[in-house]
């Protein structure tokens, strides 16, 4: 299976709950893929320009918080809000008794306030988290609610996802460990590696050695006869 086929049938589901969440039934597959593609794009757009603004304002491959708002807000998901020049335009403001820079935050707090309002009570609950659950906690990982797709890999490993999905996308990675060569020369696969490259190096230097041709007499002898000299 290609990378880009794996991602796209990890994120249907996803959809598909979400379309429950919001109140649909059933639906052809089609239109299930079609929403599917149009999420992975986004997402995709919304990670390209994260990155893009991290290399642009701070010459670094880490993104912030900043660089995904503003990529947020260059993908039109965060509105009404102030560009840049004009927050500059602004006069600085009093917070907690000093002086910062204005800065627009309509567009955040009403991103903030819809993503965790009404609306989407239902898509939290399908994911696992409540209106009991704290998002301070799930920023930090430190939530013991599972998410569905945590429930569904236990409800399909009998063993526990330490067995069946360890060193995949869906599990923890897998430590590496050395390869010994048994009967080998010697203890682990890179030893005998570089063992055998400067084996081979002192093979090819002793092939040139005598290959070479010897000098002979004739070879040093003067190009002019003697009388012509």
């Amino acid at each position: 299976m290609a990378s880009d086929d794996l991602y796209t049938a990890l994120l249907r589901p996803a959809v598909i709950q979400i379309l429950r969440a919001a109140g649909f039934g059933y639906t052809r597959p089609a239109v299930i893929d079609c929403l599917t593609d149009l999420a992975a794009r986004y997402l995709i757009l919304l990670a390209a320009s994260t990155a893009q603004n991290a290399l642009t304002l701070h010459n670094t491959p880490v993104p912030t918080i900043q660089d995904v708002r503003l990529a947020m807000s260059q993908a039109g998901a965060l509105t009404p809000q102030m560009s840049t020049v004009e927050e500059n335009l602004r006069d600085d403001v009093e917070v907690e008794g000093v002086m910062v820079p204005f800065e627009d935050l309509r567009g955040v707090e009403g991103f903030v306030n819809w993503a965790q309002g009404p609306v989407n009570k239902e898509i939290r609950r399908v994911a696992g988290f409540g209106d009991d659950a704290n998002v301070e906690e799930i920023a930090a990982g430190l939530d013991d609610q599972e998410d569905y797709l945590t429930a569904m890999k236990k409800k399909h490993s009998r063993t526990g996802e330490e067995s069946r999905f360890q060193g995949t996308i869906l599990g923890k990675e897998t430590e590496v460990q050395s390869v010994v060569i048994t009967g080998g020369p010697s203890a682990s696969l890179a030893e005998w590696t570089q063992s055998w490259l400067s084996a081979s190096k002192k093979n090819s230097t002793a092939d040139d050695e005598i290959t070479s041709p010897a000098t002979s007499g004739i070879s040093s002898a003067p190009s002019t006869p003697p009388e012509y000299q």
